[in-house]
């Protein structure tokens, strides 16, 4: 190691530190990091940085399976998204089943600047539900597809542990 610390740059230093602070490095690396910054004179506003996060760590106890704790925050946050999703598709779903009755007073459609009849405003209110039908069953098949996915996910965490 005192052949590389001899030989190492200022700018190849900081470089080194900059991975260290973008949590680059393995833990070996920082550990050699942490002696060629302890045994050089190199000095710049990086490597003191580094130096004094490398002192202030070693205060610091981390948990043993702090991975599973991670991954617990990560799960939590899919299944928030995936909750909003449902929750939202059962929102709009909710709210075009109140509606099922298309047309029935108040559906007034303009064709080229002119007011439709109401047979045509009906079939084209109807066409349009068609649509966002189709558009629904879209977003179930997507959502079987994230559920399975997040289901494969959780899976693969139970089985790491």
């Amino acid at each position: 190691m005192k052949y590389l610390d001899n030989h190492l740059t200022t700018e190849e230093v900081e470089r080194l530190c900059e991975l260290y602070l973008g949590c680059r490095l393995s833990v070996l690396e920082e550990a050699e990091l942490e002696y060629v910054l302890m045994h050089c004179d190199l000095a710049s506003s990086v490597i003191e940085e580094t130096k004094e996060l490398m002192v202030t760590s070693r205060f610091f106890k981390f948990e043993k399976d702090k991975k599973t704790h991670n991954n617990v925050w990560l799960t939590m946050r899919v299944a928030a998204c995936v909750a909003i999703i449902l929750g939202g598709i059962a929102f709009y779903r909710n709210n075009t089943r109140n509606h099922s009755n298309v047309c029935s007073n108040d559906c007034i459609v303009y064709i080229a600047g002119k007011k439709a009849n109401k047979d045509d405003a009906r079939k084209i209110a109807e066409a349009d539900v068609a649509k966002m039908r189709q558009f629904l069953q879209v977003v179930d098949e997507q959502k079987a597809k994230e559920k399975a996915k997040v289901e494969h996910f959780l899976n693969h965490i139970n089985q790491s542990k």
